[in-house]
């Protein structure tokens, strides 16, 4: 998830609200009185050796536009807070979280100038409720969320693990696993890295990585095995419309791997909420866990494996089939 993205998805409302609201009468009131709002986005991932939290607050300036006041980092993130995140359960645990610089963010309507971001390289246990808790230490204000983090996965096929091979001799490709606990859904990504050089010169060989996303928000119900088929057909035309393709270009499939996401319930809503309007009305519905404040705080799982190996005789299917023969494969 990107945490910044995600913000702007609040914020951009509100930013053109208060422009059409200020070009209304002067006896129109459009401030309301002052309060603090703070915006969370945070996703826990068992899996990962740093957690990130991104805390950043709305805002609104009776002598400034909007946009104004947007390219002032100091009008976006709290100077002054505290951050815990605590291990509830049988085994409670209080972990403290950094502030932290990360890179810049992309130009755009905010400023990019500051990034921080609260983070901890702490562990985080699978299958267990933590809490985060932030307090500014100027107002006194404390808004709380809950989530439980998501375990891992089995992958029974197309491969389980870097020791097998990935075959596509059968008319369809099966994509079978067991959810992990507290997973509802996942998105798929398959990589195939391959070599690419051209004929004229065979010793200037270039490593690319084709990148097919092969489900998004696949629903999965808890410890029921989940079966995606996807047509050997489809698995073809992503090559070749992934992988240029000309007379005098030549290709060699070296690997496959797979990358699975999977997100808890709360996760799950949140993007479901936001997905984008394609009816008539166009007004959103609004989605938060956050006590006191605003955003998600949520748990997902990733999940690779990398570097299979294609069998030999799927690579001789794929160079003599019709529907990948452009891509002038070689053993």
């Amino acid at each position: 998830m990107k945490t910044r993205v995600l913000f702007q998805l609040y914020t951009l409302p509100a930013v053109f609200m208060l422009l059409l609201l200020s070009a209304c009468g002067n006896e129109v009131p459009i401030n309301a009185k002052w309060k603090e709002t703070i915006i969370v986005y945070g996703t826990l991932d068992p899996q990962a050796k740093t957690q990130y939290i991104r805390i950043e607050k709305a805002f609104l300036d009776e002598n400034s536009g909007a946009l104004q006041v947007a390219k002032i980092a100091d009008s976006l993130y709290l100077d002054s807070a505290k951050v815990t995140l605590l291990q509830l359960g049988s085994s409670p645990r209080t972990i403290p979280m950094v502030r932290t610089q990360v890179l810049p963010k992309d130009s755009g309507i905010f400023a990019n100038d500051k990034n921080p971001l609260w983070t901890t390289t702490e562990p985080i246990i699978a299958n267990t409720e933590y809490r985060i808790e932030i307090q500014n230490l100027r107002t006194g204000n404390v808004i709380t969320a809950n989530t439980k983090t998501v375990g891992s996965m089995q992958i029974f096929s197309p491969f389980r693990d870097s020791t097998s091979k990935f075959s596509c001799l059968t008319d369809f490709i099966a994509f079978s696993f067991t959810p992990g606990e507290n997973a509802r859904a996942y998105d798929v990504q398959m990589h195939v890295v391959y070599d690419e050089w051209k004929q004229a010169d065979t010793t200037k060989k270039t490593r690319k990585t084709a990148v097919w996303y092969l489900m998004t928000n696949f629903s999965t119900e808890p410890g029921v095995r989940a079966l995606n088929q996807v047509p050997r057909k489809a698995f073809q035309q992503f090559l070749t419309s992934t992988i240029h393709t000309d007379s005098v270009t030549f290709h060699r499939l070296r690997w496959v791997g797979l990358t699975m996401y999977g997100g808890n319930q709360t996760l799950l809503d949140y993007i479901s909420v936001n997905e984008p309007s394609i009816g008539i009305v166009q007004k959103q519905s609004e989605y938060t866990n956050i006590n006191g404040g605003y955003g998600i705080f949520a748990s997902r799982c990733m999940q690779r494996i990398d570097r299979v190996p294609i069998d030999p005789a799927s690579i001789y299917y794929l160079r003599t089939n019709s529907l990948s023969k452009s891509l002038n494969l070689v053993p």
